[in-house]
């Protein structure tokens, strides 16, 4: 954090909504980040960003460590999507339980629709098997492969060391690859 964020950051706790402005202005496009990396939505990132600035207008003067705004607004953001993801989760078995009442599908005729069909399970797989690591593993990993962030990037938009993200990366990427192995061994595939 800048200096000038800093100072911006203290005038913001004293009530000051211009300097809180150019918070929102500076910080917006990394929390935008974050809420992407936990979201995976572009809507709901937005809807995640504008939350996350709301309430940290509200909680703002409860803010013990001004020099540590970026990494507060982060654990605001990731708060937020787990109760957006807890939610969505209750609704998807609601959605699922819906279906299995009702009477059974027929298969696509089209081929086009039926490779479609398997792509979006694969994606639906890969989303699933992603969603099993640890939080801070998920956005490091999104940071990394989605927005092409460099280990520092990572760091710095996380608030964390750059070994740490190296760590997070390293068993990411090392435990996808375990669960991936057996489903490619049984499709056939090479692992």
């Amino acid at each position: 954090m800048t200096q000038a964020e800093l100072q911006l950051v203290l005038e913001a706790r004293n009530g000051d909504r211009a300097a809180f402005g150019q918070l929102v202005a500076s910080f917006k496009g990394r929390v935008y980040a974050t809420a992407m990396a936990v979201s995976g939505d572009p809507d709901e990132a937005r809807e995640l960003t504008q939350e996350t600035f709301v309430r940290a207008m509200q909680n703002l003067p409860r803010l013990e460590t001004p020099e540590r705004f970026g990494a507060w607004l982060g654990g605001i953001t990731r708060t937020l999507a787990k109760d957006v993801r807890r939610k969505a989760a209750r609704e998807k078995r609601h959605l699922q339980a819906a279906a299995h009442e009702r009477s059974g599908v027929a298969e696509p005729a089209d081929a086009a629709l039926a490779r479609r069909e398997t792509s979006e399970k694969q994606l639906e797989l890969l989303l699933e098997l992603v969603s099993g690591l640890p939080e801070n593993t998920r956005i490091a990993l999104d940071l990394r492969f989605r927005r092409d962030l460099s280990y520092a990037e990572i760091a710095a938009e996380m608030g964390l060391p750059p070994s740490t993200v190296r760590g997070l990366l390293h068993r990411g990427t090392k435990a996808l690859r375990g669960k991936l192995r057996p489903i490619l061994r049984r499709a056939g595939g090479r692992a």
